[in-house]
C-alpha cells in the first residue's frame, strides 16, 4: 500500500534550546488510521504543525503522497486537511475577519 506520510529523522528544537522532537521516524500508509497519543508537551502538535507547514523542522523531511513539504510546498498542501482540536472565535467578529 501507498505510504500518505513519510517522516524521517525529524527533529525540531525551538530557540529556547527546548527539543520537541528529536529524530522521529514513521511512515503511514494510505487507508490507515492512525492516532498520535501522548501526554502534554510530547511533541504531538509540533509533530502536525511541521507536517502541515505551520512550523519549520530543524532537521530531517516530511512528504505528503510523495512531494516534500518544503521544496513541493504547494502540492504537498494540497493533499493536507488540518482540524484543530480547539477552534478560537469571536462570535461578534465577522466570517472574514475570523478567516
Amino acid at each position: 500500500m501507498q505510504t500518505i506520510i513519510s517522516v524521517s529523522g525529524l527533529s525540531k528544537t525551538y530557540d529556547s534550546r527546548f527539543q520537541a522532537l528529536k529524530r522521529i521516524d514513521l511512515d503511514i500508509r494510505r487507508g490507515e488510521i492512525f492516532a498520535l497519543l501522548g501526554p502534554n508537551g510530547a511533541g504531538k502538535t509540533t509533530l502536525i504543525s511541521i507536517i502541515c507547514g505551520i512550523v519549520k523542522a530543524s532537521e530531517g523531511s516530511v512528504r505528503v503522497a510523495g512531494h516534500d513539504i518544503v521544496a513541493d510546498y504547494r502540492a504537498a498542501r494540497a493533499m493536507i486537511g488540518l482540524v484543530p482540536q480547539e477552534l478560537t472565535t469571536d462570535a461578534f467578529e465577522s466570517v472574514w475577519a475570523t478567516v
